[in-house]
């Protein structure tokens, strides 16, 4: 049943309320993907990272957590903005907790951290992206990952499946792709991944992917496709504990392994027509998924050694984020 051609119609009701909610401002970011590591052909892959508070009148305090590729204990810092700034790193796994490796981040400022500010979204809101990418002899490469905060719950109490299309696996023309996601859950979940060729005949159906509680992982597409889609759904064995069930953000990324340039790919949230008619009253495309808030990531960051609050030196191109 979890088909792209029963996301049709779903689909299209999307088209036209998507834009709008993409320009929201928000208080909590996840980037599901972020690196300090050494990738195929002499590559080295960093994350570039830049966030902004808009407000001009007062400093926010922005708590950022990274997340492990593989699960275990994440590590938090605060960073201070001033008001109508823009802190930055080159390298902000380095920069900011001193670590390699790959995983995701988790941005939120939360209420307690700035209590002179008015408790709601909007006054504590940032604006947040990262530019994942290595250095060549021949330029800098590198794929956009913005920030984002709506993910995917458990399918069978949810009825919404994820999509990536387009998406090129073809090794002997040098593509590669990676799927990935992080689970933000108390608990291991299964995430079922599904393959569609251009034409949309099945050429993978429900592959699992294993996501341990409160962490991150990516694994190359195990099927050669062209131009094809990816379906992702989650099986979340802890969906009905409000303190411990998941919330799953997918990804796609994919690699020109000729030029060391890659894409990126969030999965848009789509639901079934028999999950949107099942649901009584009227239904906002937009609000498909769950919406992450401070309220959920404040689990995450309970289980987070805290570092403390990071630096942010001057220079000639802003403030720089150091530990």
């Amino acid at each position: 049943m979890r088909t792209v051609k029963l996301l049709l119609l779903a689909s299209l009701l999307l088209l036209g309320a998507a834009l709008p909610a993409a320009a929201q401002l928000n208080d909590t970011y996840v980037i599901p993907a972020a690196a300090n590591v050494g990738g195929a052909f002499g590559t080295r892959w960093l994350t570039q990272f830049s966030v902004f508070n808009p407000h001009l009148d007062y400093s926010l305090d922005v708590s950022i957590t990274f997340v492990p590729t593989g699960g275990g204990q994440g590590v938090e810092e605060v960073v201070r903005i001033p008001p109508n700034a823009v802190a930055y790193s080159d390298d902000i796994l380095g920069d900011l907790f001193a670590l390699g490796g790959t995983g995701s981040l988790l941005v939120a400022v939360f209420p307690e951290d700035n209590p002179g500010v008015p408790d709601d979204a909007i006054s504590r809101a940032v604006l947040v992206t990262t530019n994942t990418y290595n250095n060549s002899r021949n330029g800098t490469f590198g794929q956009t990952i913005a920030g984002t905060w709506t993910g995917l719950l458990d399918y069978d109490t949810d009825g919404i499946t994820g999509i990536a299309h387009g998406i090129r696996n073809i090794s002997s023309l040098g593509w590669r792709t990676n799927v990935g996601a992080v689970n933000l859950g108390r608990c291991s979940v299964d995430m079922f991944v599904s393959v569609y060729n251009a034409d949309g005949a099945t050429v993978l159906d429900n592959a699992r992917f294993q996501l341990p509680p409160l962490g991150h992982m990516q694994d190359l597409l195990p099927v050669q496709v062209d131009r094809g889609t990816v379906e992702f759904w989650v099986d979340d064995p802890c969906a009905s504990d409000s303190q411990r069930y998941a919330v799953v953000f997918p990804y796609v990324s994919t690699i020109d392994q000729l030029s060391g340039d890659p894409t990126y790919q969030a999965a848009t949230l789509l639901a079934s027509p028999g999950s949107l008619f099942a649901k009584k009253g009227n239904v906002d495309p937009t609000s498909l998924g769950k919406k992450i808030d401070t309220s959920y990531l404040r689990g995450a960051r309970a289980t987070a050694k805290r570092l403390g609050y990071a630096k942010l030196t001057k220079g000639a191109s802003g403030l720089r984020i150091s530990k």
